[in-house]
């Protein structure tokens, strides 16, 4: 299983890319129990600030934006972290899942963190984030992770920032795990090897369907047998 983090962390040491890690550590941790065997991979895009600027004046996807794109189309985990500002996360961020293919995040548990200096931003990744990520067919778990400053101050928010990391990342690896479980069974008169290595060889890989796959008729159940059940 490959979790892929992608952050906006606007300085070397901030509580966005502190948040990022914990979730990461968490959603490895929920993935080695349920046998999963995890990557890890990150994606600052503080550090694609000029490419996303060019692309979305120019149209030009630079190979460092490419390469971005393609880590988020290559995993099968997503975590999503940004900071708040003013109500909403930085346009930054944003402009990155606005600027990606819609096909990127299709069948796709995603996991949705933010950071801010009071609580009163906390449903931010509610508000943004969570219909952005789902425009794109990503599959976003319920709990999102909001961590304000008295979060990283005191033992108690401390400990209650870490019941919503688990709660949230216990969701998008069960999530991740129920969706594998599904590519790896058949479909009716597929070969037994297709359920044994998945669509890409891979033990337990998912199928990474295209948005027409709604409209593909071997994946579409008969009305007649719809009505039969």
């Amino acid at each position: 299983m490959r979790i892929l983090s992608i952050t906006t962390s606007l300085s070397e040491d901030s509580t966005t890319l502190k948040l990022a890690n914990k979730i990461t550590a968490a959603a490895t941790s929920a993935a080695d129990d349920a046998g999963l065997s995890p990557e890890t991979d990150h994606v600052n895009v503080r550090n694609l600030s000029s490419d996303l600027t060019d692309m979305a004046l120019t149209g030009f996807c630079s190979e460092n934006l490419e390469a971005a794109f393609a880590h988020v189309a290559e995993s099968d985990v997503i975590v999503t972290v940004a900071p708040v500002y003013k109500v909403a996360p930085v346009g930054l961020h944003t402009l990155f899942w606005q600027l990606i293919d819609e096909k990127a995040l299709a069948n796709k548990p995603v996991l949705i963190g933010s950071t801010g200096g009071t609580p009163r931003h906390s449903m931010a990744g509610e508000t943004v984030l969570r219909p952005m990520l789902s425009y794109l067919k990503g599959i976003v778990v319920p709990t999102t992770v909001f961590a304000a400053t008295d979060d990283w101050g005191s033992v108690e928010g401390g400990r209650s920032l870490n019941a919503r990391i688990a709660q949230a990342s216990e969701e998008l690896i069960g999530l991740a795990a129920s969706l594998g479980g599904v590519a790896a069974a058949p479909h009716a008169g597929a070969e037994a090897s297709s359920a044994s290595t998945g669509e890409f060889g891979r033990p337990g890989a998912r199928r990474n369907p295209s948005i027409d796959d709604e409209f593909n008729p071997e994946f579409i159940t008969p009305f007649s047998q719809l009505l039969e059940g």
